[in-house]
């Protein structure tokens, strides 16, 4: 008996991957368990004879561990060559520090520095960077030291996908980077009803990058505010033809809003090419934002 109710949590891993609703529960997985864990060893601990739902209790703590620490493990690859940094920030429009949360984004002296929410800053980066990008149609800042060019979006993206299509002249060549900031799933008592309809929007999103990605002649990096889990399905499908350049040493939470803290959600990403390499990878604090920025130097394995 015991054995079985041991085993009960761990089928998490065997259906997480059987619907795009199971992605919300993911985001909370940890914090269910853990509730989980209290209550059959609070039961236990009353009824004194019910050894159990200790295993259980047990259990479920060991199945949160594994679930958020695995896909914060490191995996071994080496370091790039000619490679360039990529700065990620969300610095967050609403932020009442916002031009400081770009000045920590912009001292992490990235080559490429992907500003998401930061239309309305009023900010000049420093005269090193040769490109300054502002989309009259978003709410994104690209700044680069290198030659970057924004592109026609592909036919696949939807129309509301605030994603853009950047060429860079990295010192391995020409190199295409997706920045993308995908739907927010707004969770809650009175937005069940919604909570589909952003996931498949989400879903739709994510397959356009992907899909995107294949038709593309250069390498391509996907980067930026993905909203997605690393726990989930939906990043396991981003992971599948792409590296996740932060795993070159033991990632962590990018999402630190204090109701979030406790679900230890890492939704930053920098996705790059399969025969792509990293070094440097980095979480650090933005002044005021929700999120952690991320930074990763990325570039080919070998000598192109």
């Amino acid at each position: 008996m015991a054995a079985a109710v041991a085993l009960v949590p761990w089928t998490w891993f065997a259906v997480r991957d059987l619907g795009v609703l199971f992605d919300p529960v993911a985001t909370g997985l940890p914090v269910l368990l853990v509730l989980v864990a209290v209550g059959l060893g609070g039961y236990a601990a009353v009824r004194r004879r019910n050894p159990e739902l200790v295993v259980g209790a047990l259990s479920c703590l060991v199945t949160a561990a594994v679930a958020v620490v695995g896909p914060w493990r490191p995996e071994p690859f080496p370091s790039p060559v000619r490679g360039f940094r990529i700065v990620s920030a969300n610095v967050s429009s609403r932020n009442p520090h916002l031009d400081q949360a770009v000045a920590d984004a912009l001292a992490q002296h990235g080559d490429l520095v992907l500003l998401i929410e930061a239309g309305k800053g009023h900010f000049t980066p420093p005269a090193e960077y040769s490109t300054v990008i502002r989309p009259p149609y978003s709410n994104q800042v690209i700044v680069s030291r290198h030659p970057a060019r924004l592109l026609d979006r592909p036919g696949n993206w939807p129309d509301d996908f605030r994603a853009h299509r950047l060429e860079v002249d990295a010192p391995s060549g020409r190199v295409i980077v997706y920045l993308a900031h995908l739907v927010r799933p707004h969770l809650g008592p009175r937005r069940i009803v919604r909570i589909r309809r952003q996931m498949r929007a989400q879903q739709r999103e994510r397959d356009s990058l992907v899909a995107a990605a294949r038709t593309e002649t250069a390498p391509v990096i996907l980067a930026g505010d993905f909203n997605t889990s690393d726990r989930s399905r939906g990043y396991r499908r981003l992971k599948g033809p792409f590296r996740d350049a932060l795993r070159r040493r033991w990632a962590g939470p990018t999402y630190v809003a204090a109701l979030w803290r406790p679900f230890l959600l890492r939704i930053d990403h920098v996705f790059m090419p399969r025969d792509w390499c990293a070094v440097h990878p980095k979480r650090f604090a933005l002044h005021g934002s929700d999120h952690r920025g991320i930074a990763v130097t990325v570039g080919p394995c070998v000598n192109p």
